[in-house]
């Protein structure tokens, strides 16, 4: 129930935000409002390509690419559900969010509708609260697997009952050679 209702918020928020600040900014000269000078505006941007621009043109491959994605972490998420930990919950749930949000105004747009500008940085950077989700969950992920994830945890996920061989504390018990 807590990643339906994070996906939900992600989608709530990430759309929301387009239909109320697309038509404001399409109508200033430059489709940007700034709302602290020289550090943070709204802009209005077409993305047509990924991060930063980049592979123009690939609306397909894009299309394509977030279905397996989606339907790879929805497998995941429904699966092992009941034996993830809720932080592994939490970032799934953002990155399905994120990539469903982008994936939406692909579908309808044939591009990614982009809003808010940092400037601050050697070069300007304009994302969308979609994108921020999928940033904020791949973190979160990166986190989990370098120090929170266990390997001897995997069984859970998919359901898979322990081996014979393991002990009571997930540890392999040694064979006895003696037979």
């Amino acid at each position: 129930m807590l990643q339906i209702i994070i996906i939900v918020l992600v989608l709530a928020a990430d759309q929301l935000s387009k239909f109320l600040l697309v038509p404001v900014l399409e109508s200033l000269p430059g489709r940007t409002l700034p709302v602290i000078e020289n550090v943070f505006h709204l802009t209005y941007v077409e993305n047509y390509g990924a991060s930063f621009g980049i592979l123009q043109g690939m609306h397909m491959f894009f299309i394509v690419t977030t279905f397996i994605v989606l339907a790879a972490v929805g497998f995941y998420m429904i699966r092992g559900r009941k034996a993830q930990p809720r932080f592994l919950r939490i970032c799934l749930a953002l990155l399905f969010g994120g990539a469903l949000g982008n994936l939406i105004d692909r579908l309808i747009f044939t591009y990614v509708r982009d809003l808010f500008e940092f400037r601050f940085s050697f070069f300007p950077w304009v994302f969308n609260v979609a994108d921020a989700c999928l940033v904020i969950g791949a973190i979160m992920l990166g986190i989990y697997m370098l120090f929170i994830y266990n390997e001897k945890d995997d069984h859970k996920f998919f359901g898979q009952k322990s081996t014979k061989e393991e002990s009571v504390a997930g540890t392999p018990e040694k064979a006895d050679d003696t037979e």
